[in-house]
């Protein structure tokens, strides 16, 4: 990813982040902070708008994203990881220690807010461009990509920020979603929260507007057309819209031009860029990374520590000596201290632990998604049985595998625990299919117990002033 020059439009939101977010007066969705450079001067060709989606992409692994935090959300708030080190960095996020004036939820709602910023003046800016023929392809291309970021990033901003469709009495239900960023807002725009049914409709009309505009060609770090359409899948598959995920699922699974990993290779290729099943990764660099608050040094003793597997996480795994999988966790520990079983899919590139490429959609997910909408009845054109989608990722993660004749929810959902471990799903895998998780030190949670969605920050309440935010429930002390 190259550095950012005239692609970085929102240059004095990005400085206030870097001191205190409390020190910048106006609320995330402002169209442009004063010393912003205007978009129309920023972008005025196909290279500026080249490096204006890259400094889109450059959001995504900010130690609060995709780089750090977010990535391990939903798997420290879940059954399956605790914090073993000290350092109190990412693990009170793990154990449900959040009110409305913490850092966590602040964090999450700047970046995600910001890069919301930076992709409706980028699409506002690339809509006044000139493009010559032969940049047509191409800019339809950068187009579609912000769209299909758009639609992602309303997807994370409605699984931190709002209950989950399956969970909700209603979608309809007045400030049941969030706040939807679908265009640039005047100055002085005071935001209110959407319903859920307006929330989830953005997102799928995003995704499904990027689809005829992006290249089905792989594109390292980018997203194309299969990882658009698999992102739509799993938010269907959110909706338990299962005629619709089960469709976009198996499209993916026939056509795209990914493959699986293997049993051969399984703990070798998470250090690698551009590995057969990764779909999208976001991209980091010696310059672009999340340094001590990154996947990478959260997930090994001699980092920080605060992401071991549990004692009951580590034999679910393996229990079937024969499942590759079980091999990503090994025993650490830092000179004696924090010994406990750590995932190894960040082991850092270069043996440089901050060096860790999140991947956010990966084809082993389509295959999941696929099997759980069709054992959840969803049909579609061409789609193959549940069982069919489960023995083939089995078989390539398995050792002497023999195919099933059928499987039921509760395979697959510990088919994902065991495949998507700590790339961010299954607090929320439990929640929307109605199940309890047991954290390691919150103990029982369910989908619709009021920490499991995070509280509006404070500061954002305040800005928005009397008639602005609803904040969610149980955060209004």
């Amino acid at each position: 990813m190259k550095q950012i020059t005239k692609g970085l439009l929102y240059m004095g939101v990005a400085a206030c982040m870097l001191f205190t977010v409390s020190s910048c007066s106006k609320s995330f969705l402002d169209e442009k902070p004063s010393t912003a450079v205007p978009s129309d001067e920023a972008i005025t060709s196909v290279g500026d708008l080249k490096s204006a989606v890259n400094g889109v992409y450059s959001q995504l692994i900010d130690f609060s994203y995709y780089g750090g935090n977010f990535t391990l959300y939903a798997d420290l708030k879940g059954s399956d990881f605790r914090s073993m080190g000290s350092y109190n960095q990412i693990s009170p996020l793990g154990k449900y220690q959040h009110d409305k004036y913490a850092n966590f939820p602040n964090d999450f709602y700047s970046i995600m807010y910001v890069t919301l910023a930076r992709v409706n003046d980028i699409l506002d800016a690339a809509a006044l461009l000139n493009v010559a023929n032969a940049d047509t392809a191409t800019v339809k291309d950068l187009k579609g990509q912000l769209y299909a970021v758009r639609g992602l990033v309303h997807f994370d901003l409605a699984r931190l920020f709002a209950q989950l469709p399956t969970v909700a009495a209603s979608m309809s239900a007045a400030n049941s979603g969030v706040v939807l960023a679908d265009k640039k807002f005047p100055v002085d725009y005071k935001g209110t929260r959407a319903t859920l049914q307006q929330t989830y409709d953005l997102i799928i009309s995003d995704f499904t507007t990027s689809l005829p505009l992006l290249a089905r060609a792989k594109n390292n770090g980018y997203i194309n057309y299969w990882a658009a359409l698999a992102l739509r899948a799993k938010v269907y598959l959110y909706l338990n819209k299962n005629n619709e995920a089960l469709a976009d699922a198996a499209a993916v699974v026939s056509g795209s031009p990914y493959a699986l990993f293997t049993t051969a290779n399984l703990t070798t290729v998470w250090n690698r860029e551009g590995a057969d099943e990764t779909m999208f990764e976001a991209l980091t660099t010696t310059q672009y990374n999340a340094q001590r608050n990154s996947i990478g040094y959260y997930t090994h003793a001699v980092g920080y520590a605060e992401c071991a597997a549990t004692d009951a996480f580590y034999n679910f795994m393996a229990a079937d000596a024969n499942d590759v999988r079980a091999k990503l966790l090994v025993h650490e520990d830092d000179g004696g201290d924090y010994g406990a079983m750590y995932p190894q899919k960040y082991p850092g590139r270069d043996g440089n632990l901050f060096l860790n490429n999140p991947r956010i959609m990966r084809l082993a997910e389509a295959y999941l998604i696929a099997a759980e909408a069709q054992v959840k009845g969803g049909t579609a054109s061409g789609a193959l049985t549940a069982a069919a989608y489960i023995n083939t990722l089995r078989k390539n993660r398995i050792t002497g595998y023999t195919d099933v004749a059928s499987v039921t929810l509760d395979d697959i959902l510990n088919e994902r625990r065991k495949e998507l471990f700590t790339e961010g799903n299954m607090v929320w895998d439990a929640w929307r299919n109605g199940k309890e998780v047991t954290n390691p030190t919150k103990g029982v949670v369910k989908g619709d117990n009021p920490l499991a969605i995070l509280p509006i920050p404070d500061r954002e309440m305040q800005i928005s002033g009397k008639y602005g935010l609803t904040q969610n429930p149980g955060y209004d002390q």
